[in-house]
């Protein structure tokens, strides 16, 4: 890694957080510093305090081979367009591992996962690629996390659970254990999920109900 130049994938408000835990990373000694971005939005214009140069728009970004990438973005929906993009180059994805997480020696983590501060993943968990994990949010033991999905702050994930791809929780959000969140659902702020969680469904409230 010592040659590569890792490029922030996305400069908005959760681009932003983790650039801030990139460089906490960076003074644990534990990665290059974050000195480039990409961004498909013209108005993005960071502090000058963070010194990250902008490079241009994602989609017209022509790949380096001294580029590492890092995730910037949250929506399961965008997580997964920059991967249409990049499918070619998934070896350039680094993931990110805030020095304040707990992460279990059994647990696997993916490519292009993002684990935020004071986060915990536990004994056996499984977390795919491209998955965020909020900060002060949980993921029990045995549990998988599928593709793209996304973790809010709060989030607890308990044992035995199995996550589809292309999840998104709300903060706070809570799911019982041994029961599957199937993939596409959106699980609203402060819900307690009790029961499985069928396809590209919304769930909101508390107990958790049914939206469509």
């Amino acid at each position: 890694m010592k040659n590569k130049r890792i490029i922030l994938l996305g400069a908005g408000g959760f681009g932003r957080e983790v650039l801030s835990w990139a460089n906490d990373v960076n003074k644990n000694g534990l990665m290059n510093k974050v000195e480039y971005f990409l961004d498909d939005d013209d108005n993005v214009n960071l502090n000058p305090s963070y010194e990250c140069i902008n490079l241009g728009k994602i989609l017209d970004y022509q790949i380096h081979a001294s580029d590492l990438f890092l995730i910037g973005m949250a929506s399961p929906l965008v997580k997964r367009k920059i991967y249409e993009k990049f499918k070619n180059n998934l070896d350039q994805f680094i993931s990110l591992i805030h020095p304040s997480a707990v992460v279990a020696k059994t647990a696997v983590i993916g490519r292009g996962v993002v684990v935020c501060p004071f986060s915990l993943i536990s004994a056996d968990v499984k977390i795919m690629d491209f998955v965020t994990v909020n900060a002060l949010s949980s993921v029990g033991h045995d549990s998988v996390v599928g593709k793209f999905s996304t973790l809010s702050g709060h989030v607890d994930i308990t044992g035995q659970v199995t996550v589809g791809e292309d999840v998104f929780f709300g903060t706070g959000a809570k799911v019982v254990p041994r029961i599957n969140i199937g993939s596409g659902s959106k699980i609203g702020a402060g819900c307690t999920v009790m029961r499985s969680v069928e396809e590209n469904t919304t769930y909101f409230t508390q107990p958790a109900k049914k939206l469509f």
